[in-house]
Protein backbone atom coordinates (compact mmCIF):
# COMPACT_ATOMS: atom_id res chain seq x y z
CA UNK A 1 0.00 0.00 0.00
CA UNK A 2 1.04 3.28 0.00
CA UNK A 3 4.27 4.41 1.13
CA UNK A 4 3.41 8.00 2.84
CA UNK A 5 5.38 9.13 6.27
CA UNK A 6 3.86 9.98 8.99
CA UNK A 7 4.15 13.32 10.29
CA UNK A 8 6.85 12.13 13.02
CA UNK A 9 8.69 10.87 9.94
CA UNK A 10 8.25 14.44 8.56
CA UNK A 11 10.05 15.77 11.64
CA UNK A 12 12.95 13.30 11.98
CA UNK A 13 13.60 13.83 8.09
CA UNK A 14 13.46 17.68 8.41
CA UNK A 15 15.37 17.79 12.06
CA UNK A 16 18.50 18.77 10.11
CA UNK A 17 17.02 20.89 7.62
CA UNK A 18 15.14 23.27 9.96
CA UNK A 19 15.38 26.13 7.43
CA UNK A 20 12.75 24.58 4.96
CA UNK A 21 8.80 24.58 4.85
CA UNK A 22 7.40 21.05 5.68
CA UNK A 23 4.81 21.69 3.85
CA UNK A 24 6.56 21.55 0.68
CA UNK A 25 7.14 17.82 1.38
CA UNK A 26 4.07 16.65 2.15
CA UNK A 27 1.84 14.80 -0.52
CA UNK A 28 -1.73 16.42 -0.92
CA UNK A 29 -4.40 15.14 0.59
CA UNK A 30 -6.92 13.98 -1.39
CA UNK A 31 -10.00 16.08 -1.74
CA UNK A 32 -13.66 15.26 -1.05
CA UNK A 33 -15.56 13.94 -4.47
CA UNK A 34 -12.00 12.99 -6.07
CA UNK A 35 -12.43 10.38 -8.36
CA UNK A 36 -9.66 8.21 -8.58
CA UNK A 37 -7.94 7.75 -12.39
CA UNK A 38 -6.27 4.35 -12.40
CA UNK A 39 -5.65 4.71 -15.96
CA UNK A 40 -3.23 7.60 -15.72
CA UNK A 41 -1.31 5.77 -12.36
CA UNK A 42 -0.68 2.77 -14.68
CA UNK A 43 0.56 5.36 -17.29
CA UNK A 44 3.12 6.56 -14.15
CA UNK A 45 3.65 3.01 -13.64
CA UNK A 46 4.67 2.15 -17.08
CA UNK A 47 7.30 5.47 -17.02
CA UNK A 48 9.12 4.38 -14.12
CA UNK A 49 11.73 2.31 -15.62
CA UNK A 50 12.36 4.86 -18.18
CA UNK A 51 13.84 7.21 -15.92
CA UNK A 52 12.17 10.32 -16.45
CA UNK A 53 8.68 11.15 -16.61
CA UNK A 54 7.38 14.45 -17.89
CA UNK A 55 3.81 15.60 -16.50
CA UNK A 56 2.84 19.08 -18.83
CA UNK A 57 -0.62 20.13 -19.55
CA UNK A 58 -2.36 23.86 -18.83
CA UNK A 59 -3.16 24.94 -15.01
CA UNK A 60 -6.54 22.59 -14.10
CA UNK A 61 -5.90 19.76 -15.58
CA UNK A 62 -5.40 17.65 -12.70
CA UNK A 63 -1.80 17.05 -12.38
CA UNK A 64 -1.00 17.08 -8.78
CA UNK A 65 -4.27 15.35 -8.18
CA UNK A 66 -3.43 12.86 -10.06
CA UNK A 67 0.12 12.53 -8.89
CA UNK A 68 -0.69 12.60 -5.63
CA UNK A 69 -2.85 9.68 -6.22
CA UNK A 70 -0.45 7.97 -7.71
CA UNK A 71 2.17 8.81 -4.76
CA UNK A 72 -0.30 7.61 -1.82
CA UNK A 73 -1.79 4.52 -3.64
CA UNK A 74 1.84 3.45 -5.03
CA UNK A 75 4.02 0.51 -3.80
CA UNK A 76 7.34 2.32 -4.30
CA UNK A 77 8.36 5.52 -2.27
CA UNK A 78 7.44 9.09 -3.65
CA UNK A 79 9.85 12.09 -2.47
CA UNK A 80 7.44 14.72 -2.91
CA UNK A 81 8.37 18.60 -3.65
CA UNK A 82 6.21 21.19 -4.14
CA UNK A 83 8.33 23.95 -5.81
CA UNK A 84 7.54 27.96 -5.44
CA UNK A 85 9.38 31.03 -7.67
CA UNK A 86 11.55 30.76 -4.76
CA UNK A 87 13.33 27.79 -5.34
CA UNK A 88 15.28 28.68 -8.63
CA UNK A 89 18.03 29.62 -5.76
CA UNK A 90 20.56 26.50 -6.74
CA UNK A 91 21.40 26.04 -2.98
CA UNK A 92 17.58 26.27 -2.00
CA UNK A 93 16.44 23.72 -4.79
CA UNK A 94 18.80 21.03 -4.02
CA UNK A 95 18.22 21.49 0.27
CA UNK A 96 14.53 21.15 -0.52
CA UNK A 97 15.82 17.77 -2.80
CA UNK A 98 17.96 16.55 -0.72
CA UNK A 99 15.64 16.76 2.71
CA UNK A 100 12.28 15.11 0.28
CA UNK A 101 14.19 11.91 -0.41
CA UNK A 102 15.93 11.94 3.08
CA UNK A 103 12.36 11.84 4.17
CA UNK A 104 11.06 8.33 2.46
CA UNK A 105 14.45 6.80 2.58
CA UNK A 106 16.35 7.49 5.83
CA UNK A 107 20.09 8.13 4.59
CA UNK A 108 19.60 8.54 1.11
CA UNK A 109 21.06 12.21 0.62
CA UNK A 110 23.61 12.07 3.10
CA UNK A 111 26.68 13.16 1.16
CA UNK A 112 24.52 16.00 -0.65
CA UNK A 113 22.99 16.83 3.01
CA UNK A 114 26.45 16.95 4.00
CA UNK A 115 27.71 19.20 1.13
CA UNK A 116 24.57 21.68 1.40
CA UNK A 117 25.46 22.09 4.93
CA UNK A 118 29.26 22.44 5.60
CA UNK A 119 29.16 26.30 5.99
CA UNK A 120 31.14 27.06 2.47
CA UNK A 121 29.53 27.74 -0.85
CA UNK A 122 29.05 24.09 -2.80
CA UNK A 123 29.73 23.26 -6.15
CA UNK A 124 26.55 22.11 -7.65
CA UNK A 125 27.51 19.15 -9.51
CA UNK A 126 29.29 18.02 -6.60
CA UNK A 127 26.46 17.81 -4.68
CA UNK A 128 24.23 16.50 -6.98
CA UNK A 129 26.91 13.45 -8.01
CA UNK A 130 26.62 13.02 -4.19
CA UNK A 131 23.21 12.66 -5.17
CA UNK A 132 23.31 10.31 -7.18
CA UNK A 133 25.87 7.85 -5.55
CA UNK A 134 23.59 8.19 -2.44
CA UNK A 135 20.81 7.31 -4.37
CA UNK A 136 22.44 4.24 -6.64
CA UNK A 137 23.19 2.80 -3.34
CA UNK A 138 19.66 3.15 -1.88
CA UNK A 139 16.30 0.92 -3.34
CA UNK A 140 13.85 1.96 -5.69
CA UNK A 141 12.12 5.34 -5.24
CA UNK A 142 10.23 8.51 -7.41
CA UNK A 143 11.00 12.00 -6.85
CA UNK A 144 8.28 14.02 -7.68
CA UNK A 145 9.10 18.00 -8.54
CA UNK A 146 5.54 19.44 -8.70
CA UNK A 147 4.99 22.75 -10.27
CA UNK A 148 8.40 22.53 -12.04
CA UNK A 149 7.19 25.45 -14.70
CA UNK A 150 7.94 28.08 -11.70
CA UNK A 151 12.14 26.87 -12.25
CA UNK A 152 13.65 29.63 -14.89
CA UNK A 153 17.02 29.30 -13.09
CA UNK A 154 19.85 28.07 -15.91
CA UNK A 155 21.94 26.44 -12.73
CA UNK A 156 18.84 24.56 -11.59
CA UNK A 157 18.29 23.25 -15.34
CA UNK A 158 22.20 22.40 -15.98
CA UNK A 159 22.17 20.79 -12.61
CA UNK A 160 19.16 18.85 -13.58
CA UNK A 161 19.55 17.84 -16.47
CA UNK A 162 23.35 16.97 -15.22
CA UNK A 163 21.26 14.18 -12.77
CA UNK A 164 18.51 13.14 -15.21
CA UNK A 165 21.88 11.90 -17.51
CA UNK A 166 23.00 10.09 -14.34
CA UNK A 167 20.40 8.39 -12.69
CA UNK A 168 21.16 5.30 -11.06
CA UNK A 169 18.38 2.05 -12.12
CA UNK A 170 15.35 2.04 -9.76
CA UNK A 171 15.14 5.91 -9.86
CA UNK A 172 12.42 8.26 -11.41
CA UNK A 173 11.95 11.49 -11.34
CA UNK A 174 9.06 13.28 -12.42
CA UNK A 175 8.34 16.88 -13.47
CA UNK A 176 5.02 17.87 -13.51
CA UNK A 177 4.18 21.23 -14.76
CA UNK A 178 2.24 23.68 -17.27
CA UNK A 179 4.84 24.31 -19.80
CA UNK A 180 7.61 22.23 -21.32
CA UNK A 181 11.09 22.87 -19.34
CA UNK A 182 13.65 23.79 -21.52
CA UNK A 183 15.73 20.60 -21.05
CA UNK A 184 17.20 18.28 -23.78
CA UNK A 185 13.31 16.19 -23.75
CA UNK A 186 14.08 15.57 -27.74
CA UNK A 187 17.31 13.77 -26.63
CA UNK A 188 15.32 11.70 -23.99
CA UNK A 189 12.79 10.54 -25.63
CA UNK A 190 14.90 9.54 -28.95
CA UNK A 191 17.14 7.76 -26.21
CA UNK A 192 14.19 6.10 -24.98
CA UNK A 193 14.44 7.67 -21.62
CA UNK A 194 11.79 10.08 -21.16
CA UNK A 195 7.78 8.83 -20.24
CA UNK A 196 5.19 12.00 -20.99
CA UNK A 197 1.58 12.85 -20.13
CA UNK A 198 -0.03 15.34 -21.66
CA UNK A 199 -3.51 17.41 -21.74
CA UNK A 200 -4.97 14.81 -23.83
CA UNK A 201 -4.08 12.18 -21.72
CA UNK A 202 -5.00 13.86 -18.49
CA UNK A 203 -8.47 15.22 -20.05
CA UNK A 204 -11.64 13.69 -18.21
CA UNK A 205 -13.32 10.88 -20.03
CA UNK A 206 -16.76 10.80 -19.89
CA UNK A 207 -17.49 8.55 -17.29
CA UNK A 208 -14.70 10.37 -15.36
CA UNK A 209 -16.82 13.39 -15.79
CA UNK A 210 -19.72 12.09 -14.78
CA UNK A 211 -18.54 9.82 -11.94
CA UNK A 212 -16.97 13.39 -10.89
CA UNK A 213 -20.58 15.52 -11.04
CA UNK A 214 -22.12 13.19 -9.28
CA UNK A 215 -19.93 13.12 -6.01
CA UNK A 216 -18.92 16.48 -5.88
CA UNK A 217 -22.92 18.08 -6.50
CA UNK A 218 -25.02 14.52 -4.82
CA UNK A 219 -26.93 14.78 -7.47
CA UNK A 220 -28.38 11.96 -10.44
CA UNK A 221 -27.70 13.87 -13.27
CA UNK A 222 -28.88 12.37 -16.83
CA UNK A 223 -26.46 11.04 -19.29
CA UNK A 224 -27.62 13.81 -21.57
CA UNK A 225 -26.48 16.74 -19.24
CA UNK A 226 -23.16 15.37 -18.06
CA UNK A 227 -21.90 14.84 -22.16
CA UNK A 228 -23.14 18.20 -22.99
CA UNK A 229 -20.81 19.77 -20.17
CA UNK A 230 -18.39 17.34 -21.09
CA UNK A 231 -18.35 18.57 -24.56
CA UNK A 232 -18.30 21.88 -23.45
CA UNK A 233 -15.07 21.29 -20.76
CA UNK A 234 -13.50 19.31 -23.12
CA UNK A 235 -12.30 16.95 -20.47
CA UNK A 236 -11.16 20.23 -18.71
CA UNK A 237 -10.53 19.22 -14.77
CA UNK A 238 -10.93 22.54 -13.25
CA UNK A 239 -13.73 23.33 -16.34
CA UNK A 240 -15.85 20.09 -14.83
CA UNK A 241 -15.24 21.74 -10.97
CA UNK A 242 -16.14 24.84 -11.32
CA UNK A 243 -19.68 23.66 -13.44
CA UNK A 244 -20.20 21.08 -10.33
CA UNK A 245 -19.83 24.29 -8.05
CA UNK A 246 -22.76 26.43 -9.84
CA UNK A 247 -24.78 23.58 -10.55
CA UNK A 248 -25.21 23.23 -7.14
CA UNK A 249 -27.36 26.03 -6.63
CA UNK A 250 -29.20 26.03 -10.44
CA UNK A 251 -33.24 25.80 -10.35
CA UNK A 252 -32.81 25.51 -13.98
CA UNK A 253 -30.12 22.70 -14.34
CA UNK A 254 -31.02 21.91 -18.21
CA UNK A 255 -31.29 25.21 -18.85
CA UNK A 256 -27.45 26.24 -17.04
CA UNK A 257 -25.93 23.83 -19.23
CA UNK A 258 -27.53 24.86 -22.50
CA UNK A 259 -25.76 27.75 -21.99
CA UNK A 260 -23.08 26.84 -20.77
CA UNK A 261 -20.15 27.03 -23.58
CA UNK A 262 -16.75 28.68 -24.57
CA UNK A 263 -13.37 27.95 -24.22
CA UNK A 264 -11.24 27.14 -21.75
CA UNK A 265 -10.78 30.86 -20.24
CA UNK A 266 -14.10 32.21 -20.75
CA UNK A 267 -15.39 28.83 -19.15
CA UNK A 268 -13.44 29.66 -16.20
CA UNK A 269 -14.00 33.16 -16.49
CA UNK A 270 -17.82 32.99 -16.37
CA UNK A 271 -18.04 30.16 -13.82
CA UNK A 272 -15.54 31.76 -11.18
CA UNK A 273 -18.01 34.86 -11.27
CA UNK A 274 -21.20 32.57 -10.70
CA UNK A 275 -19.10 30.85 -7.66
CA UNK A 276 -17.86 34.06 -6.22
CA UNK A 277 -21.37 35.51 -6.58
CA UNK A 278 -23.00 32.98 -5.07
CA UNK A 279 -20.88 33.16 -1.41
CA UNK A 280 -22.31 34.91 0.96
CA UNK A 281 -20.47 38.84 1.45
CA UNK A 282 -18.46 37.57 4.56
CA UNK A 283 -17.24 34.28 2.58
CA UNK A 284 -16.38 36.58 -1.03
CA UNK A 285 -14.33 39.27 1.50
CA UNK A 286 -12.08 36.44 2.75
CA UNK A 287 -11.11 35.12 -0.33
CA UNK A 288 -10.33 38.57 -1.86
CA UNK A 289 -8.33 39.74 1.25
CA UNK A 290 -6.21 36.40 1.43
CA UNK A 291 -5.84 36.13 -2.09
CA UNK A 292 -1.97 38.45 -1.30
CA UNK A 293 -1.01 35.20 0.47
CA UNK A 294 0.85 32.43 -1.19
CA UNK A 295 -0.04 29.91 1.68
CA UNK A 296 -2.61 30.38 4.09
CA UNK A 297 -3.22 29.41 7.42
CA UNK A 298 -5.55 30.14 10.15
CA UNK A 299 -3.21 32.90 12.26
CA UNK A 300 -1.86 34.40 9.34
CA UNK A 301 -5.50 34.86 7.81
CA UNK A 302 -6.50 36.20 11.26
CA UNK A 303 -3.45 38.65 11.15
CA UNK A 304 -4.28 40.03 7.41
CA UNK A 305 -8.21 40.34 7.73
CA UNK A 306 -8.39 40.98 11.00
CA UNK A 307 -10.59 38.65 11.43
CA UNK A 308 -10.63 35.91 14.59
CA UNK A 309 -12.46 32.85 12.46
CA UNK A 310 -10.25 32.02 9.72
CA UNK A 311 -9.44 28.52 10.54
CA UNK A 312 -12.83 27.64 10.69
CA UNK A 313 -14.01 29.43 7.14
CA UNK A 314 -10.47 27.81 5.64
CA UNK A 315 -11.85 24.35 7.17
CA UNK A 316 -15.05 25.68 5.05
CA UNK A 317 -13.56 26.10 1.95
CA UNK A 318 -11.99 22.70 1.92
CA UNK A 319 -14.88 20.95 2.50
CA UNK A 320 -16.90 23.06 -0.09
CA UNK A 321 -15.07 22.54 -2.96
CA UNK A 322 -13.56 26.48 -3.12
CA UNK A 323 -10.27 25.60 -4.87
CA UNK A 324 -8.52 25.54 -1.52
CA UNK A 325 -5.53 22.81 -1.81
CA UNK A 326 -4.20 21.29 1.70
CA UNK A 327 -0.53 21.06 2.18
CA UNK A 328 -0.29 18.84 5.21
CA UNK A 329 -2.14 16.24 7.18
CA UNK A 330 -3.44 18.10 10.12
CA UNK A 331 -4.84 21.22 8.34
CA UNK A 332 -2.90 23.63 9.16
CA UNK A 333 -1.85 25.48 5.81
CA UNK A 334 -3.72 25.58 2.44
CA UNK A 335 -3.43 27.51 -0.87
CA UNK A 336 -5.22 27.96 -3.32
CA UNK A 337 -5.46 26.84 -6.47
CA UNK A 338 -3.29 28.81 -8.82
CA UNK A 339 -6.07 29.88 -11.27
CA UNK A 340 -8.14 30.85 -8.56
CA UNK A 341 -6.12 32.86 -6.67
CA UNK A 342 -5.16 34.82 -9.62
CA UNK A 343 -8.46 35.54 -10.65
CA UNK A 344 -9.33 36.42 -7.06
CA UNK A 345 -6.47 38.66 -6.81
CA UNK A 346 -7.50 40.55 -10.50
CA UNK A 347 -11.02 41.43 -8.57
CA UNK A 348 -9.21 42.04 -5.38
CA UNK A 349 -7.38 44.97 -7.76
CA UNK A 350 -10.26 45.93 -9.24
CA UNK A 351 -12.83 46.17 -6.46
CA UNK A 352 -10.45 47.23 -3.55
CA UNK A 353 -7.14 48.62 -4.50
CA UNK A 354 -7.07 50.99 -1.41
CA UNK A 355 -6.56 47.43 0.80
CA UNK A 356 -3.78 46.07 -0.78
CA UNK A 357 -0.99 47.68 1.13
CA UNK A 358 -2.50 46.88 4.43
CA UNK A 359 -3.51 43.72 3.77
CA UNK A 360 0.42 43.02 2.40
CA UNK A 361 1.89 45.58 5.69
CA UNK A 362 -0.58 42.67 7.73
CA UNK A 363 1.33 39.77 5.71
CA UNK A 364 4.77 41.07 5.96
CA UNK A 365 4.43 41.62 9.84
CA UNK A 366 3.01 38.47 10.31
CA UNK A 367 6.01 36.03 8.51
CA UNK A 368 8.71 38.80 10.46
CA UNK A 369 7.29 37.66 13.69
CA UNK A 370 7.62 34.17 12.25
CA UNK A 371 10.95 34.29 10.91
CA UNK A 372 9.57 33.47 7.57
CA UNK A 373 11.97 36.31 6.03
CA UNK A 374 11.51 35.18 2.32
CA UNK A 375 7.67 35.73 2.92
CA UNK A 376 8.24 38.87 4.91
CA UNK A 377 10.53 40.83 2.26
CA UNK A 378 8.34 39.90 -0.43
CA UNK A 379 5.03 41.21 1.11
CA UNK A 380 6.91 44.05 2.35
CA UNK A 381 8.00 45.37 -0.88
CA UNK A 382 4.58 44.62 -2.48
CA UNK A 383 3.11 46.76 0.07
CA UNK A 384 5.46 49.67 -1.18
CA UNK A 385 7.38 49.77 2.28
CA UNK A 386 10.94 49.96 0.80
CA UNK A 387 12.38 51.28 3.63
CA UNK A 388 11.36 48.30 5.63
CA UNK A 389 11.65 45.33 3.38
CA UNK A 390 15.68 47.17 3.03
CA UNK A 391 16.07 46.76 6.62
CA UNK A 392 14.80 43.16 6.84
CA UNK A 393 16.93 42.56 3.82
CA UNK A 394 19.67 43.78 5.93
CA UNK A 395 18.99 41.76 8.97
CA UNK A 396 18.59 38.48 6.97
CA UNK A 397 21.53 38.31 4.46
CA UNK A 398 24.14 37.47 6.39
CA UNK A 399 22.07 34.04 6.99
CA UNK A 400 21.85 33.43 3.61
CA UNK A 401 25.55 34.29 3.01
CA UNK A 402 26.14 31.46 4.91
CA UNK A 403 23.86 29.05 3.67
CA UNK A 404 25.22 30.72 0.23
CA UNK A 405 22.13 31.22 -1.59
CA UNK A 406 23.23 33.74 -3.82
CA UNK A 407 20.38 33.96 -6.03
CA UNK A 408 17.59 34.61 -3.30
CA UNK A 409 19.86 37.37 -2.13
CA UNK A 410 20.00 38.95 -5.83
CA UNK A 411 16.26 38.42 -5.87
CA UNK A 412 15.84 41.13 -2.88
CA UNK A 413 18.21 42.89 -4.07
CA UNK A 414 16.71 43.04 -7.33
CA UNK A 415 13.12 44.24 -5.68
CA UNK A 416 14.77 47.26 -4.66
CA UNK A 417 15.35 50.42 -6.39
CA UNK A 418 18.98 51.76 -6.93
CA UNK A 419 18.55 54.97 -4.90
CA UNK A 420 17.76 52.69 -1.74
CA UNK A 421 20.56 50.02 -2.43
CA UNK A 422 22.87 53.27 -2.72
CA UNK A 423 21.79 55.23 0.50
CA UNK A 424 22.43 51.89 2.79
CA UNK A 425 25.75 51.17 3.51
CA UNK A 426 25.10 47.31 4.61
CA UNK A 427 23.43 46.70 1.28
CA UNK A 428 25.83 48.60 -0.94
CA UNK A 429 28.51 46.38 0.85
CA UNK A 430 26.21 43.12 0.11
CA UNK A 431 26.60 44.18 -3.40
CA UNK A 432 30.02 44.76 -3.76
CA UNK A 433 30.27 41.07 -1.65
CA UNK A 434 27.95 39.44 -4.13
CA UNK A 435 29.89 40.79 -7.12
CA UNK A 436 33.23 39.26 -6.12
CA UNK A 437 31.35 35.79 -5.63
CA UNK A 438 30.10 36.03 -9.11
CA UNK A 439 33.19 36.74 -10.56
CA UNK A 440 32.60 40.95 -11.45
CA UNK A 441 35.66 41.86 -9.25
CA UNK A 442 35.62 44.89 -11.08
CA UNK A 443 32.77 46.07 -9.98
CA UNK A 444 33.77 45.82 -6.64
CA UNK A 445 35.38 49.20 -6.04
CA UNK A 446 32.71 51.40 -7.00
CA UNK A 447 30.65 49.89 -4.67
CA UNK A 448 32.86 50.14 -1.81
CA UNK A 449 33.03 53.87 -2.43
CA UNK A 450 29.20 53.93 -2.73
CA UNK A 451 29.43 52.06 0.90
CA UNK A 452 32.04 54.16 2.36
CA UNK A 453 29.96 57.38 1.62
CA UNK A 454 26.17 55.73 2.68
Amino acid sequence: MAKVPTDDSTGNALSRHSALLATKLHVPRLRPGFVSRERLSCRLDQGRDLGVTLVCAPAGFGKTAMLAEWAREGNRPVAWLSLDAADNDPVRFWRYVAAAVDRVRAGAADRACALLSDGQRPVLQAVVTALINDLAAADEISIVLDDFHVVDSLPVLESIAFMIDRLPPGVNLVLAGRAEPPLPLARWRAGGRLAELRADELRFSLTETGLFLREMTGLDLPESLIASLYDRTEGWAAGVQLAGLSLRRQPDIAGFVAEFSGSHRYVLDYLTEEVLASQTEQVREFLLETSVLEELSGPLCDAVTGRADSQVLLEYLETSGLFVVPLDEVRGWWRYHHLFAELLRVNLLNDRPDRLPALHRAAAAWHERHGSADAAVRHAVAAGDLTWAARLIEQHVETLLRLSEGATIRRWLAALPAETLRSRARLSAVQAVMGVVDGQVEAAPPLIDQTVRA
